[in-house]
């Protein structure tokens, strides 16, 4: 998941359009009793999934005949917008694009796509073999999101910077971490700023920014968001070291800029490929955009570190479509469903090299073994990590949840409140709104 500049989308979608064109065979619809004349649906426009979503419902509008009338949405806002759409039937929607995330706070407005509200709405079994183990999950006793494709965090890092330090290998340790950050820190140019910082991270406050940060490092801690009763656990004392290391990083080891509370996707991505940061944990789609530039020869790519003794671990998430209860257009909407995350939309999802499908049949095509050797070797590591060090993270109110831990790990990174002071006032305050 992550911002994509939008000169940059435009380029990648017509070059996508052109790609359809020549790659997708015809993948004709379900039948339907009587198809309608126009759907309305909501995609999120600054992802990089967008770029491919919205030339394949193009296609899908060409070949059924049904108009698309496609509300774009942006990550910041999108829950709270599908939300009051739920609430006011304005605009009435027949298909959203969301991240997994938030299906807590989603599911109550969608329509089960496991047969369960309608027998034609339903995964098939030969779908359902076809789809990794990590594809399809239920949530409160149904499924409610089919996935396009995956969201998981690495650690990026320059190899000809670290050999230039006398390191040949990236740090595994959280120790080896602040050593190695340390010493890729630099005035490279003499004015007395600092023009290379050694390590970078989501700092934003908000719903999926320095929480993420906050989270892998929770995780390779040992620690837990919620307990098995759902009550908050980050404030536990793994967690108060998880978010002491966060800040150390930034107000006592000064490898990451000062500005870093105000970095998004865009910040951490375009910093790491103009040369600011040598190293960055970050989302996968990064790999992909290394491709053609100066830096494709000089990043590697591994596991977080983790704390001595501690194991590497990180979040999992997918961006994938559901079906909202209002829609009165429900098997049309299925329909494009199913040819959004179809083996053939897939194999175009893939050739992008910015997006992971989650159909095994993908990765078996003549397509697939086109893709370059180094992105096919990169997206078999995506895979390990995500199955081997990875867990999936979708909060209570996740939205709110996830708002509320922002600010307060954000006064922590300000060193306005102490890290152990603002995970408890965080857990105390989401324990309220949980209880109302």
């Amino acid at each position: 998941m992550f911002t994509l500049p939008f000169k940059k989308l435009a380029a990648i979608s017509i070059m996508l359009i052109c790609v359809l064109s020549l790659a997708v065979p015809s993948m004709q619809p379900t039948a339907q009793a009587q198809d309608p004349e126009k759907i309305t649906i909501a995609l999120v426009l600054n992802t990089s999934e967008y770029s491919v979503v919205a030339p394949l419902v193009q296609q899908w509008s060409e070949e059924t005949g049904i108009e698309v009338e496609i509300i774009e949405e942006n990550t910041q806002t999108y829950p709270a917008s599908y939300v009051l759409a739920a609430t006011t039937g304005s605009p009435k929607l027949d298909m959203i694009m969301f991240w997994d995330f938030y299906v807590d706070q989603l599911y109550p407005m969608l329509t089960p796509l496991d047969g369960s509200f309608d027998p034609a709405i339903s995964v098939s079994e030969e779908d359902r073999a076809d789809f990794m183990d990590i594809a399809l999950t239920d949530y409160a006793g149904n499924l409610y999101i089919i996935p396009f494709g995956l969201d998981t965090r690495l650690l990026y890092y320059r190899t000809d910077l670290l050999e230039e330090a006398g390191y040949t290998e990236p740090p595994k340790t959280w120790d080896e971490l602040v050593e190695v950050a340390k010493a890729l820190t630099k005035d490279i140019d003499g004015d007395g700023n600092i023009d290379q910082w050694g390590f970078v991270s989501l700092g934003l406050p908000g719903q999926v920014f320095n929480t993420y940060t906050f989270f892998d490092f929770l995780f390779q801690n040992g620690g837990r968001i919620f307990d098995e009763e759902g009550n908050p656990a980050f404030n536990s004392p793994e967690g108060v070291e998880a978010l002491q290391f966060m800040v150390d990083l930034k107000n006592v080891h000064q490898v990451m800029p000062p500005d870093v509370v105000t970095y998004d996707n865009n910040e951490v991505h375009e910093g790491f490929l103009a040369g600011t940061f040598a190293m960055a944990n970050h989302w996968p789609y990064l790999w992909g955009m290394l491709a053609g530039t100066e830096l494709e020869d000089v990043v590697g790519y591994a596991p977080q570190a983790a704390p001595e003794g501690g194991e590497s671990r990180t979040t999992f998430n997918r961006w994938g479509f559901g079906i909202p209860k209002m829609s009165e257009n429900k098997e049309a909407a299925w329909d494009l469903i199913q040819y959004l995350t179809s083996t053939e939309s897939g194999i175009v999802e893939y050739q992008a090299q910015l997006d992971w499908p989650l159909r095994e049949s993908v990765y078996r095509s003549p397509e697939a073994q086109e893709i370059p050797e180094r992105h096919r070797e990169f997206s078999e590591f995506v895979f390990e990590l995500t199955e081997s060090y990875s867990e999936p993270v979708m909060l209570p109110r996740g939205g709110e949840t996830s708002q509320i831990l922002g600010e307060y790990i954000d006064q922590a990174m300000a060193g306005a409140m102490s890290p152990e002071d603002a995970l408890n006032a965080a857990a105390e305050q989401i324990s309220a709104l949980l209880a109302e």
